[in-house]
């Protein structure tokens, strides 16, 4: 699974920065790590590794800087402009984990949306999971869920998924039943 990937990748790079020679470690390995954490959701551990980056490198590094961006606004639990700063042309050595962290963001989000609205502008949910109108529809129309037809903005009614959950029996009512059938098959 590719969480379990990424988390592989983190204990490695962690290493590889811990065992740097005179604690130079390159800009590439960094950014690795700044975006595996993203990924993770980890966001202290992003945040201990950003004031532990060295300012040079912070005020030189565009990928980075756009890096702390996406940080804050995970933080900050500001979805638009995640969308914004996560637009960002990356390096190829980030550009796979960045591009899963914004396809991982946006299907929580719709997930989130599924489970807590029980109906939503299209407009709202547009911003909120930065799609276009054709992708809404494919997206409604995978999950079941309704848009009503008229003017801008639509109104999307989402579905519930359902969820399956298992049986429960206390320990209680199985005393009890056993007992039940023992003093049957006594009488």
């Amino acid at each position: 699974m590719f969480s379990e990937k990424i988390r592989q990748l983190t204990l490695l790079l962690e290493k590889q920065e811990l065992e740097a020679p005179s604690g130079i470690v390159s800009i590439q390995l960094y950014s690795e790590l700044f975006a595996a954490y993203l990924y993770q959701n980890d966001l202290a551990s992003a945040r201990f590794l950003w004031k532990r980056l060295p300012p040079s490198l912070k005020k030189s590094n565009a990928e980075l800087e756009q890096m702390y961006k996406v940080y804050v606004s995970l933080w900050n639990n500001d979805t638009t402009g995640f969308y914004k700063a996560i637009n960002h042309d990356w390096s190829k050595h980030v550009s796979e984990l960045m591009f899963e962290l914004k396809e991982k963001i946006q299907q929580e989000t719709i997930s989130l949306i599924g489970r807590a609205y029980s109906s939503i502008f299209e407009n709202v949910f547009a911003e909120m999971t930065n799609q276009t109108p054709d992708m809404i529809v494919d997206t409604c129309r995978s999950l079941n869920w309704e848009i009503i037809e008229g003017p801008q903005p639509r109104l999307i009614i989402p579905k519930r998924a359902v969820e399956e959950k298992p049986i429960v029996v206390s320990s209680e009512d199985q005393l009890q039943k056993l007992t039940d059938f023992v003093s049957f098959l006594e009488n």
